[in-house]
């Protein structure tokens, strides 16, 4: 059956309430002849008859009380839907779905998403850990409102929100001999040590793996783990190093000065940057862009501006 006409629903209604069409045409304020029109259009539609003449009005027939049930639930759901719309508008309701590389989860929930719950107690937010590709791919594929990705490639899905600069550095324990030198460390140097790494798919080897392009060399880890902790632990209990990005991700053993963060003289290391991502021409709900502006303001790097995603152009790098 195809969809029913709401006008003449609605005129159908009336009649129903008044068992007139007169009283109906008088309350809609339309012609009597509009009115019966109608009925017939609808009672061809339907294949059935809605109203029996009586001396003094119409009388509804068994099968118009059904199509009345349908319309007043139509009606229902459409209140429904637009206290819902409503609720969502007024951050009463709704989700809102972050992806975010492992090291900026804690930085996350402390400046960002506690604060937020907090606040909005109505709303479901969504917090998951992904390697830098799979938050690219999570929000390319509206699996998640919003990304927080370090070193993702330019891809045409998605779009660059913010972005700050994040160099990658070496992580090594206090007092480990590489501290002693006063100056950004040469691979040659970083070599010298057991070395431990993120798998592939996360913005760290993906610095790494350019680096190994560019200078025409194998780096061959001891350790490879796509754990933040493990390679922390790594390197406080051993005398390894870690390529580690610049960030959040170590700051409480960098301020019990358990672990240092040296700086590597080679300039694809700096380069590397730290992006806030959705999806390319995505409408967020009010939620989601409350979360989004809250992330801007409280990433080191990102600034306070407006809202203004920046297109993302070429292709992912798996």
């Amino acid at each position: 059956m195809r969809e029913l006409n709401q006008k003449r629903l609605g005129y159908f209604e009336a009649v129903y309430d008044h068992r007139s069409i007169r009283r109906a045409a008088d309350a809609l304020n339309t012609a009597p002849s509009v009115i019966t029109r109608q009925i017939t259009l609808l009672e061809e539609e339907l294949g059935i008859t809605l109203f029996e003449r009586r001396p003094r009005g119409v009388a509804p027939t068994e099968v118009a009380a059904h199509v009345l049930e349908y319309l007043r639930g139509c009606q229902a759901h459409r209140q429904q839907l637009a206290a819902r719309l409503q609720a969502v508008e007024s951050m009463e309701e709704g989700s809102v779905r972050i992806v975010a590389s492992e090291g900026f989860m804690d930085h996350l929930l402390e400046k960002v998403v506690g604060p937020f719950c907090a606040a909005h107690l109505r709303l479901s937010v969504e917090l998951n850990a992904l390697s830098m590709t799979n938050i690219v791919r999570a929000v390319a594929e509206d699996e998640a409102h919003i990304g927080l990705a370090y070193n993702p490639q330019p891809d045409p899905r998605i779009a660059f929100v913010a972005s700050a600069p994040a160099p990658t550095k070496l992580l090594v324990r206090k007092n480990h001999p590489l501290t002693l030198i006063r100056k950004p460390l040469s691979l040659q140097q970083v070599l010298q040590y057991p070395l431990a790494l993120m798998p592939a798919g996360y913005g760290v080897s993906q610095v790494i793996e350019t680096l190994e392009y560019a200078e025409h060399i194998k780096l061959n880890p001891l350790l490879r783990s796509n754990s933040i902790v493990a390679l922390k632990r790594f390197v406080r209990s051993t005398n390894g190093v870690a390529f580690f990005f610049a960030g959040t991700a170590a700051t409480p053993e960098l301020e019990a000065g358990q672990v240092a963060l040296l700086d590597i003289a080679h300039p694809l290391c700096a380069t590397a940057k730290l992006r806030l991502i959705v999806r390319q021409s995505r409408p967020l709900s009010p939620a989601a862009t409350r979360m989004l502006m809250d992330i801007r303001r409280n990433i080191p790097g990102f600034g306070t501006g407006s809202v203004r995603p920046e297109k993302s152009k070429g292709n992912a790098r798996a």
